[in-house]
């Protein structure tokens, strides 16, 4: 390794305090999937309305992702470039997520509406300047997997953390009813009363979600001082030159092959991601048949993508983050292959493929995540700017677009089919609830096309080009660079 590269090299305490900020924004945006938007279905906004109103609501981030990207690459503070955004738009994050998650009675389609595009901005200013400040604290090859794969064990952190919360308070009220004085008998009722419990009160969506907003209150304003007050924004050294307007900054990316094919491929991944998010809630209540056991599968598939991920990423530095992000789409679409195959009732059989799959979820997320990091620096090899925020701003447009397309074609394509939400599971296949073929459908739409979508994705990934040894070389280069501005800046002091 190259003796300027050990320079970049950054502290485990360090990548804990940037990585831990994304545990409670992962509390808040899974849930919008998993649990929010079933939730307003079932408080009556239909299912049309809803894929409406969620893609519409993603239309807003095709205006504000690029703006807020371009403006923290630009601001110039004493704080750094990033930091000030990820301050301001913690509160309006906060406020957002808890009108959204803690509604009035009978909320209206305008009411969710609202306040999912007020959540979405916040999002944006918090989410596009952290993720450029992670793409910029090291220019390491293997040490960036390393940072975005600890950034997705907080992120699934936070999945678990919330959806413990209802299997803990249900375990409370269980042991709180029970006799303790035998405790033969405190074991043996216990399966059956903690479901009766979950169906009852711990497991109800309107539950969850007010829990999980107060713990998310809490959380926000801890992580977030964590990751400002002891993670440190390199200091960027740029080239004077002329500054490049939005459009021809556009053009640059455009212009950056492997970012093209990474983009491309990860945004017709993300549409099956988006399908299967808002239809997993239905899918487990429906056609599996053990609704008020939604919390427990959730968990379970997130602590297997938790537990997955440091196998993942000591494969990608064995044979490269694209081979290995090949291998992770495989094994995802293998073990999804099987859910429409799962009997009803069975939900042990369930989790247990859903283990499998669910080990792949962190690869596909922290691989490309890092790749995209990479890709950055050929932009700043070409220009000699840091414009990670322009870059990640066009990241997450299109992963969000992609997403709010996927769920919002999965609600409707249910819906097209003749799926109910409001339909008894008790009666599932019958005339009066849910027909067979519908059921079909919503076990095809969460797990076969949403794996084939992957596959569409393969072919711009299978020869990426920028491999460790080139992103070597393009380090070096940008070295150089870095010493050829600092001589041009000492003789311009001298001039002066």
């Amino acid at each position: 390794m190259p003796d300027q590269q050990v320079k970049g090299v950054v502290g485990g305490l360090t990548i804990v305090n940037y990585s831990a900020m994304y545990m409670p924004v992962s509390m808040v945006l899974l849930p919008l999937a998993v649990y929010v938007l079933p939730y307003y279905v079932e408080l009556g906004i239909s299912l049309y309305t809803m894929s409406v109103i969620i893609f519409a609501a993603r239309l807003s981030d095709a205006f504000t992702d690029p703006l807020i990207g371009v403006l923290s690459d630009k601001t110039k503070s004493r704080w750094g470039r990033r930091k000030p955004w990820i301050a301001a738009g913690a509160p309006l994050l906060m406020l957002s997520l808890y009108m959204l998650f803690v509604p009035s009675e009978n909320p209206s389609a305008w009411y969710f509406g609202f306040w999912i595009v007020i959540l979405y901005l916040a999002f944006t200013i918090v989410d596009l300047p952290y993720h450029a400040w992670g793409a910029e604290l090291s220019p390491l090859y293997d040490e960036r997997t390393k940072i975005t794969a600890r950034r997705e064990q907080f992120h699934f952190l936070g999945t678990i953390t919330f959806n413990l919360l209802p299997l803990a308070a249900a375990a409370l009220i269980y042991f709180s009813r029970a006799d303790l004085s035998s405790v033969a008998d405190v074991l043996s009722n216990f399966a059956g009363e903690f479901v009766d419990i979950m169906e009852e009160r711990a497991g109800r969506i309107d539950v969850i979600l007010n829990w999980l907003a107060n713990a998310v209150l809490v959380l926000i304003p801890v992580t977030f001082l964590m990751a400002l007050l002891f993670v440190p924004e390199p200091d960027q050294q740029v080239i004077p030159r002329r500054k490049p307007t939005f459009l021809a900054s556009l053009r640059v990316v455009r212009r950056n092959g492997p970012f093209v094919r990474l983009m491309v491929c990860y945004t017709v991944s993300v549409l099956g991601t988006g399908m299967t998010g808002v239809l997993s809630y239905f899918f487990v209540k429906h056609v599996i048949g053990a609704g008020e056991l939604y919390p427990i599968y959730l968990l379970v598939y997130y602590l297997s993508s938790v537990l997955g991920l440091p196998v993942w990423t000591w494969l990608a530095n064995r044979i490269g983050k694209h081979r290995a992000y090949r291998v992770a789409i495989f094994w995802y679409a293998f073990w999804a292959s099987w859910i429409p195959f799962i009997p009803s009732g069975m939900f042990g059989l369930f989790l247990v493929i859903m283990c499998f799959k669910g080990s792949a979820i962190g690869a596909l997320l922290a691989i490309p995540a890092a790749m995209a990091a990479d890709a950055v620096d050929i932009d700043s090899a070409r220009t000699g700017e840091q414009r990670a925020g322009l870059y990640f701003s066009v990241w997450g447009l299109l992963k969000k677009g992609g997403t709010a397309l996927g769920g919002a074609v999965g609600l409707a394509a249910v819906a097209f089919f003749g799926f109910d939400p409001l339909a008894d599971p008790a009666i599932g296949g019958t005339e009066e609830g849910n027909s067979e073929s519908a059921l079909l459908m919503l076990a095809v739409l969460y797990s076969i096309v949403p794996a084939g979508f992957k596959f569409i994705a393969l072919p711009f990934i299978w020869k990426y080009p920028l491999t460790e040894k080139r992103q070597i070389r393009i380090r070096e280069r940008l070295e150089r660079r870095g010493v050829t501005m600092q001589a041009r800046v000492k003789l311009a002091e001298k001039g002066a």
